[in-house]
């Protein structure tokens, strides 16, 4: 919970609907690039193209670096925030990954962090907060956000949602899985359990300057 009351902060974000089951992560950039820059086109041309360039791969899940270059290469800005600093949540798998498997991964997930740094992308390491949310939103950047889709009825798999405001009781989402936009919400008091996917945290905020 947040120890100061600050006013509520909606940010008005279109929606996009995932067309496949692993294409969440490029559904909720569409969303972030398109508030960010309305004129832009979207799409699933689009979305394929930024699953591409974002997957791991060995799974078919993107990564937050994977999404941040996406964004970088568009002219966005980005920054990636994690609990761990190391690959996203690959190491909570069930059943887990090959010794050889995992390797490969993790050559891809490299690559694509060291393609971030030329491009300027920040990083920190760190708890996503209720706190820090709610300053990524007040500063008018999108959060795209790892949480599993076991809190939307499904089975447990990891998946990235976009945050559209932040109260002092509930943080609101898009939830690419949904048919259509409606309205979704996370009490504050569940975002420790919320945010992540098997206790690993990956955020990937965007912003145009």
């Amino acid at each position: 919970m947040r120890e100061n009351i600050r006013p509520q902060v909606h940010r008005d974000i279109p929606f996009f609907h995932q067309h496949y089951d692993y294409t969440c992560g490029p559904a909720c950039l569409m969303m972030s690039m398109q508030y960010c820059n309305p004129g832009m086109q979207t799409g699933k041309a689009l979305e394929i193209d930024l699953w591409r360039e974002g997957t791991f791969v060995i799974v078919y899940g993107t990564s937050r670096f994977g999404l941040a270059y996406s964004a970088a290469v568009r002219g966005f800005k980005a920054r990636v925030t994690s609990n761990t600093g190391g690959v996203d949540f690959v190491d909570r798998f069930i059943p887990p990954l090959s010794d050889k498997d995992l390797e490969t991964l993790t050559y891809h997930f490299l690559e694509r962090r060291a393609r971030c740094r030329k491009r300027g992308v920040r990083e920190r390491t760190g708890t996503i907060t209720a706190d820090i949310l709610y300053d990524v939103l007040e500063a008018d950047h999108v959060p795209l956000i790892i949480t599993s889709t076991s809190y939307f009825g499904r089975e447990d798999l990891p998946h990235w949602v976009v945050g559209t405001g932040i109260s002092d009781t509930f943080l609101s989402l898009n939830n690419p899985l949904d048919a259509r936009k409606k309205k979704r919400e996370v009490p504050l008091s569940d975002l420790p359990a919320f945010i992540g996917y098997r206790g690993s945290q990956s955020m990937v905020e965007g912003w145009k300057e």
